[in-house]
């Protein structure tokens, strides 16, 4: 039974109203106060971000007193041999009563908020002295090596239009998608690692390298052969760690911007049962499959929409129906990236040779070892804007973690990085 609204739609009094039922003046006041005190905060993205970061680590009880199982310090000698182990972790998945500590280590080092999905499954990329080469091991990684970074594949997509027109397709169905296409959701290096050896680059190389895509296709069934990535910003930020790695990974174009940037947890659930216990269910809201998320904010966010139009004979309502139209505005034009959208196609001169081959091809090119040698050897040269770390380079670099944790902390740090 319906605690809370009084409103009915009648189709007369009020055409435009979309919901059956709407919350009564003093609960829409309390809504729309809210949705507005979560993003008036903030006038960027990125300032949105760092917020929602800090009350995400909080929530992860990673904000205070997180010891790091792994290896905390190493070194890395540009004219002495070392390699990369790429550890295959397992499943994404943050429903886990404990997460595994390879994905808390993650969460204070990407200044994004990654989650887990269907098809998601992670990679963990660390350094060794024991071989000079770069190897795909199939276990859990050890503790006792030092950790570069970070990949997690999966096959979700959402409305991405330089994929539709590079793949010239008006729109991305689900099945095409689930067996021949693979998102790198996360492609993220430790820091200081990322910033001072162009991590990120090399990170992205194994992201879409043959051995990944191969047990990415063993894992899933799939045959897959058009890999896509978008970089981490693309408003807030001018370069990408994509750039200059045309070689093998390239751009296509810039998202539209128009997904909003949404409310995070713990501030959705609370906002969700608030409203269930006034007799609007929650289950009117949440989606799932995906990006369930996303659809759950478009939901709320309209909701609260259809209130606030059809209380506007309250004065307070009419007023913060005007702020409300105002933020949604820059959610849409400011609060929001236009991030870029690379891909790569294996080497193969174009995306769908395999779908049409008669044996599939594979490019020696783009193993994990030649990747490797291919990113050393970029490094060694001082390409990639390496020349001003010269003098650095003739020393052993010492590795050690940067972590969110304490670096959101300083007031100055700038989270996009």
């Amino acid at each position: 039974m319906s605690i809370n609204p009084r409103y009915k739609r009648t189709g007369t009094i009020n055409p435009y109203q979309k919901h059956e039922f709407l919350l009564d003046a003093s609960d829409t006041i309390f809504f729309a106060n809210y949705f507005l005190g979560y993003f008036a905060h903030s006038r960027y993205a990125s300032e949105l971000m760092r917020l929602q970061k800090i009350e995400d680590l909080k929530k992860r009880k990673l904000w205070d007193n997180w010891k790091n199982p792994f290896k905390s310090e190493d070194t890395i000698s540009i004219d002495k041999p070392f390699g990369i182990n790429v550890y295959c972790c397992g499943q994404s998945n943050d429903n886990r009563k404990k997460l595994p500590d390879y994905s808390k280590l993650l969460h204070l080092t990407s200044s994004h908020i990654n989650v887990g999905g269907w098809r998601s499954f992670d990679y963990l990329i660390c350094l060794t002295h024991e071989h000079d080469s770069c190897q795909l091991i199939e276990s859990p990684p050890p503790h006792n090596e030092f950790v570069l970074g970070f990949v997690t594949l999966d096959s979700g997509v959402l409305n991405n239009r330089p994929i539709q027109t590079y793949t010239g397709q008006g729109k991305l169905m689900t099945d095409f998608v689930n067996a021949h296409l693979v998102n790198a959701k996360v492609i993220v290096p430790t820091q200081p690692f990322g910033s001072i050896l162009r991590g990120g680059k090399l990170i992205g190389l194994i992201a879409q390298s043959n051995e990944l895509r191969e047990h990415f296709n063993k894992q899933y069934g799939a045959n897959v052969v058009l890999f896509y990535t978008t970089s981490l910003y693309g408003s807030s930020k001018s370069t990408s760690q994509y750039e200059q790695l045309n070689r093998f990974i390239n751009y296509i174009g810039d998202t539209d911007g128009s997904h909003l940037m949404r409310m995070k947890q713990p501030h959705s659930s609370k906002i969700l049962e608030w409203l269930d216990e006034r007799g609007i269910s929650k289950y009117k809201f949440i989606s799932d499959g995906s990006s369930a998320a996303d659809k759950t904010f478009t939901a709320l966010h309209k909701y609260l929409e259809d209130c606030l139009r059809g209380n506007q004979s309250d004065p307070t309502v009419k007023h913060l129906f005007g702020r409300f139209k105002e933020e949604m505005k820059l959610l849409r034009e400011v609060k929001t990236e236009k991030k870029r959208c690379y891909v790569s196609t294996y080497k193969m001169e174009n995306w769908d040779d395999n779908l049409i081959n008669p044996e599939r091809i594979i490019m020696p090119e783009n193993n994990l070892d030649n990747l490797f040698k291919y990113w050393l050897k970029k490094i060694k040269k001082g390409d990639w804007s390496m020349r001003k770390y010269r003098e650095m380079m003739q020393h052993p670099i010492k590795l050690n973690y940067e972590l969110l944790n304490q670096k959101l902390k300083e007031p100055d740090f700038k989270i996009v990085r």
